[in-house]
């Protein structure tokens, strides 16, 4: 296998804008000779090797250019120095397209959080240049870079890159290779110690070249880049060790020997292949069961959701008197609430708390629920009761845990002279605590059989007033910073709770809602 970091493949593949240099740089040569057919082939050359859309452009900078110019020198220099002609042709041959082929079929996988190309082509690499020398990894380069630039469309600019970056990191394996062997120190362990030295040399100068320039096309840190290569380390020392058995099969049986060691390699990356697929499968699978998941829980939130604004409706329906009061009170508890940071799955938690808060009083007998004048000391006890009867209803409901909580704690008060529990300050949940509020001010600002509607400045007066007594001083000053038009525009309100209450957008952080129902004067 082989984890054969490449310029077609890295970040550096989301780079700029369009190579407009390059393409001139091309077609120059053309011009200059005036030939039809070598224009033609130019043309057709960088068509085939042009940037496919899905690639981002690279941006030609200068230091880029210069240093891709550079590399590309410096492998050339080393090229007309070492390369020979090869003894053996066949056998570079057979090498040379097995390259070729497993590079169109590589499989991108990530390594340190980076798009890496996996493939089984390093063995092939690294045997190819332990047998070859030069010639071989001349080769080989331009087999690896030819196949990464029809599977991915990189460009000339990616391509010409990786052929120097990949003849230098495999001349630079070859060297150490030979240098090694001159050593007095024989037999197949040192053979096989020499062979992952030729590994490590490749990988060193390979990521060292690719994060250079990665670190001036992303403008990122030279040593970010280098540190990443630093996962694939042991992959190159398996792959070295593992070449040397090419050598040696090459060796032994001559040119087509390479072919024994290749059997398994080509195994492996038909494998890979057929894995890759299969887990593609998977996945697209995968999130097609997720999406129909997903549709199915937000039928069955809205189902749960239709199923309390059923239950605030019978509410409704036996006192028209309050007729609007659930929505209208849900509207500015989410208003509150948002100005004290709650915002998300807590806030629609909430929301049901508040839609639900009085849900105990279908056990109240009518003629305490509408009974026009004042209550008796036991027609008020009986109508505190149904803070307990409400958290009864709901308390088998684990979909509405925290609702029973504000059903339960709404008629606390912050002095802790409230009920059914007597908590006070922190004691109380932190929704209840901005309920309250709510609630006060809707039951401030409505007419009322017994009284009629005060002010918005005469509620926030009276908040005032009770600031640290009945009230939390945090969420009276939520309440004093909403602005007064998208007060006075929920007080209007006479509809019912509906669903479109708890639509996504309204409980996304710092969301503030417009009341989408008709305002009946």
């Amino acid at each position: 296998m082989t984890m054969r970091p490449n310029l077609g493949q890295r970040r550096v593949a989301s780079l700029g804008s369009e190579p407009v240099q390059m393409e001139r740089g091309l077609e120059a040569p053309a011009q200059r000779l005036s030939s039809d057919a070598v224009e033609r082939l130019v043309r057709r050359l960088a068509e085939f090797l042009g940037e496919r859309p899905g690639v981002a452009p690279v941006e030609y900078t200068r230091a880029l250019v210069l240093s891709v110019t550079l590399v590309s020198a410096a492998a050339v220099a080393i090229a007309v120095a070492t390369v020979h002609q090869p003894a053996d042709s066949a056998g570079l041959a057979v090498l040379a397209v097995a390259i070729l082929a497993m590079s169109v079929s590589s499989v991108t996988t990530l390594a340190g959080g980076n798009a890496v190309r996996f493939s089984a082509t390093a063995f092939l690499h690294l045997g190819l240049v332990l047998i070859y020398g030069p010639i071989g990894a001349l080769v080989g380069s331009a087999a690896e870079s030819t196949g990464a630039a029809v599977r991915f469309r990189g460009g000339w600019f990616r391509f010409l890159f990786n052929l120097a970056n990949n003849f230098l990191s495999d001349v630079a394996a070859w060297m150490v290779f030979t240098r090694l062997q001159r050593l007095p120190v024989h037999g197949v362990v040192a053979d096989g110690a020499f062979g992952m030295a030729a590994g490590l040399a490749q990988l060193t100068v390979n990521w060292t070249l690719l994060s250079g320039i990665l670190a001036i096309a992303t403008h990122r840190s030279f040593v970010s880049h280098l540190r990443a290569g630093l996962n694939i380390t042991a992959y190159n020392l398996v792959y070295g060790y593992a070449a040397v058995g090419f050598l040696g099969l090459h060796q032994r049986y001559g040119p087509w020997g390479t072919t024994f060691a290749l059997a398994p390699v080509a195994g492996l990356q038909v494998f890979l292949v057929f894995l890759a697929q299969r887990t593609r499968t998977h996945e697209e699978h995968r999130n097609l069961l997720l999406e129909k998941v997903t549709e199915q829980a937000a039928t069955i939130e809205r189902s749960y959701d239709a199923t309390l604004i059923a239950l605030t409706h019978a509410l409704d329906a036996r006192d028209k008197e309050t007729e609007g009061h659930s929505r209208r009170v849900v509207e500015y508890t989410r208003l509150v609430a948002i100005e004290l940071g709650i915002a998300g799955e807590e806030l629609k938690l909430l929301c049901h708390g508040a839609l639900l808060h009085d849900i105990g009083k279908i056990g109240v007998p009518d003629a305490i629920l509408h009974k026009p004048g004042k209550l008796t000391e036991e027609e008020w006890q009986i109508m505190r009761r149904h803070v307990e009867m409400g958290a009864r209803m709901v308390e088998d409901v684990d979909y509405l845990a925290e609702a029973r909580r504000i059903i339960l704690h709404h008629h606390e008060r912050w002095d802790g002279r409230g009920y059914p529990l007597g908590l006070k300050s922190t004691q109380i949940a932190l929704g209840a605590r901005a309920f309250a509020v709510a609630d006060a001010v809707d039951a401030m600002t409505q007419d009322r059989p017994y009284r009629r509607s005060v002010s918005f400045d005469e509620a926030r007066e009276e908040l005032a007033r009770y600031r640290g007594t009945q009230f939390d001083p945090d969420a009276v000053d939520a309440f004093m910073a909403l602005p007064q038009e998208r007060l006075l525009s929920i007080a209007a309100l006479r509809a019912s709770a509906g669903l479109d209450m708890f639509s996504g957008r309204n409980f996304e952080p710092g969301s503030r809602i417009t009341p989408r129902v008709a305002i009946v004067a």
